[in-house]
């Protein structure tokens, strides 16, 4: 039951919410506190800038997004993005418990899970002992305050001869993952790869994206399920 309930919140959280891309004809679009035209421009974020959004209502999205470490929101016009799942997609090629493969041509997309190895990291809890807050000194994704039971492994890029490590610090406070809700997603015109993931320990949801550009790591940009 517990596989159905996960199942069935990745299901509605990719229904009415996802990452997208900032895509204006003037090259940036201005952010608002209301779904509505005024005095009321709070932002301005650039094509390409990644962003998580809700369901549209009208003409207008209500956007989540991380800006200089800090997070923020606000509304835009919904026909000023484009969401990555619109994106050519990489094909599933090879799935295990802990390991996908993905490929299309001259890219391999490798990510290997693991168990989480709780007695060799440093764990904080609260102060009544019921509820962990850090992992190795970090806030971290995945569980609502247990100990997570897996973590990612390895993250490998491989486009014709070159392979990419993603670094340790991109995944290392995540938990939980959930291999088979991962999709990736190639922008040819920008050279940029998405790598999407949806992870739940059935409470602790989150949704994230690792951003590869023209053949690099660029950042991620996470935001809680829903």
């Amino acid at each position: 039951m517990k596989v159905i309930s996960i199942l069935l919140v990745f299901y509605f959280n990719n229904a009415y919410a996802q990452f997208a891309i900032i895509k204006d004809h003037n090259g940036s679009v201005n952010i608002r506190t209301e779904d509505s035209k005024g005095n009321n421009i709070s932002d301005k974020l650039n094509n390409g800038f990644v962003v998580y959004c809700f369901e549209p209502k009208n003409n207008w999205i209500n956007i989540d997004y991380s800006k200089n470490n800090k997070d923020l929101s606000g509304y835009l016009y919904k026909d000023r993005i484009k969401y990555l799942s619109e994106f050519a997609k990489i094909p599933l090629v090879k799935e295990t418990k802990t390991k996908v493969v993905f490929q299309k041509d001259d890219l391999t997309i490798s990510i290997e899970s693991k168990n989480f190895e709780s007695n060799t990291a440093k764990l904080t809890f609260s102060k009544d002992k019921s509820f962990l807050e850090k992992i190795n000194g970090r806030q971290f994704w995945g569980t609502d305050g247990r100990i997570p039971k897996t973590a990612f492994k390895t993250i490998t890029v491989v486009i014709g001869t070159k392979a990419i490590e993603l670094p340790k610090n991109a995944f290392e406070d995540l938990f939980e993952p959930s291999l088979f809700n991962t999709k990736i997603n190639y922008d040819q015109s920008s050279n940029t790869l998405y790598i999407s993931s949806a992870n739940s320990d059935g409470a602790g949801s989150y949704e994230l994206v690792w951003i590869i550009e023209k053949g690099q790591y660029k950042e991620r940009k996470i935001a809680y399920g829903f």
